[in-house]
């Protein structure tokens, strides 16, 4: 075993042995004692070299470190939310801004004249709903009147109706008494006729037996006083034909008369049954009039809904009115955050679209998207401390610590994912986003610019 070694000493021993030979001058290559001086100093670099290599290994086991690495920041894109003409840019290229800061001004005369549109048609729409509402209150305190009114007024023709009934029976009546007065007034002068007739025969008779006795007087067969009284029953007959006839002319004016009652009797009753019939078409009006009142529910209903609409198209001009005012705000672009303006791509005289962007704005807080090899994340974890490096910086260490490992690789969210599935396949390492942030920056921190080269070192272990 001790025969075996000596080739590996005597190679070891001649490998370095070469190496001094060409920077040892020649005056000492025949000395063996400086020859083995330096074979020794130089096995003892050797080992303290590997040792130092240990050391670094050791040192540097627990970390993991990437070149892919970008400093990344928040982006905001200013774009307008109207189209319009642009009147000023009042901001230039990097200028840092706070929040709140006029940035565009686009030309805002239309929008302007959209919104005194609008509220000239609100004020048009107000002034008609308080109309609707006024004839809405109107109908609510003149219905009842107007229903009571007709109800009253056919109370009234049912009354009139009712003494008008009452006249016309009265009239009737009247009629067929005067009928029967006029028939009785007939039978009167008839029965007075008929005395007449009774009477002057009864005269006639008296005055042929005076006129016959009054011859027996010359005779003596009659005395005067039997003469006398057949002179006197004569007379007497005469005057009961006289009141007869007398009996007949009043009589015969109590007919006329009672022809006159019934004439003005059935007058009476054209009065009545024509009193009747207006006091009937008084009822109809009557009924009329509060049937065109009794429609004051619909008249209501409409009304209501005249009210409810004005309500809508006020409310649906308000939100014209506020459309217009936000429209006319958006004329002013002022800056969401606070940051550096880049990208400006406006100038004043631009007519900028709807979601055109004009400019960006870099927020100054930013991180570190390193992109490690996937077998870098074994152990690695949020919260892990790191030290980043930025190459326009390379004097400058930056303490950081993991803030989130990305749920996916960069791969999986590339445009074209790459389709394992299809064709051969070879392995690749694949790459996964950490986000690292900054801690404790100095206060004259560096200038540092979104995309920004990094290389981030992790403290893993």
């Amino acid at each position: 075993m001790a025969q075996d070694n000596h080739p590996e000493e005597a190679q070891i021993q001649a490998a370095p042995a070469a190496a001094p030979s060409a920077v040892v001058p020649d005056s000492s290559a025949g000395n063996p004692s400086r020859r083995k001086t330096f074979m020794l100093i130089l096995l003892a670099l050797i080992v303290l070299g590997a040792c130092a290599g240990g050391l670094w290994l050791w040192l540097t086991w627990d970390y993991v470190s990437t070149d892919d690495a970008f400093v990344d920041a928040h982006i905001i894109y200013v774009s307008p939310q109207v189209a319009a003409h642009v009147n000023k840019v009042l901001v230039l290229d990097n200028q840092y801004v706070k929040k709140g800061t006029p940035l565009v001004q686009l030309d805002p005369r239309d929008f302007q004249a959209a919104l005194d549109q609008a509220q000239a048609a609100l004020q048009v729409a107000r002034a008609k709903h308080r109309a609707s509402k006024f004839g809405l209150a109107l109908i609510h305190r003149t219905s009842r009147a107007a229903v009571d009114q007709a109800l009253a007024q056919i109370s009234i023709a049912q009354s009139q109706i009712a003494q008008a009934k009452a006249a016309l029976a009265g009239a009737r009546s009247n009629r067929l008494e005067a009928k029967a007065n006029v028939a009785a007034a007939v039978a009167a002068v008839a029965h007075a006729k008929a005395q007449v007739l009774a009477d002057s025969a009864t005269a006639v008779k008296a005055q042929q037996d005076y006129q016959r006795y009054s011859k027996l007087l010359k005779t003596g067969d009659v005395t005067p006083s039997q003469l006398e009284n057949y002179r006197a029953a004569a007379v007497s007959a005469q005057a009961f034909v006289v009141a007869d006839h007398t009996e007949v002319i009043a009589k015969q004016a109590l007919v006329d008369q009672a022809r006159a009652a019934v004439a003005a009797a059935r007058q009476s009753v054209s009065a009545a049954e024509a009193a009747l019939a207006r006091s009937r078409d008084g009822l109809v009006l009557a009924k009329a009039q509060l049937s065109s009142v009794d429609v004051v529910p619909q008249q209501v209903g409409k009304q209501s809904s005249n009210v409810s609409a004005g309500s809508a198209t006020i409310a649906e001009l308000k939100a014209q009115v506020e459309q217009a005012k936000l429209n006319l705000s958006y004329c002013d672009i002022d800056a969401p955050v606070s940051g550096y303006v880049t990208r400006k791509v406006v100038e004043p005289g631009d007519y900028v679209t709807i979601g055109q962007n004009l400019l960006a704005i870099v927020r100054p807080k930013m991180w570190v998207i390193a992109n490690f090899k996937e077998t870098d994340l074994t152990h690695m974890k949020p919260g892990d401390s790191a030290t980043i490096s930025i190459d326009a910086y390379p004097n400058v260490n930056f303490k950081g610590y993991v803030q989130s490992i990305q749920a996916g690789t960069g791969a999986k969210f590339s445009l074209l994912p790459p389709e394992n599935a299809t064709g051969n396949y070879v392995k690749v390492v694949q790459r996964v986003p950490v986000k690292i942030l900054f801690k404790d920056l100095p206060t004259k921190l560096p200038f540092l610019a979104a995309g920004m080269s990094a290389v981030p070192e992790v403290k893993v272990r």
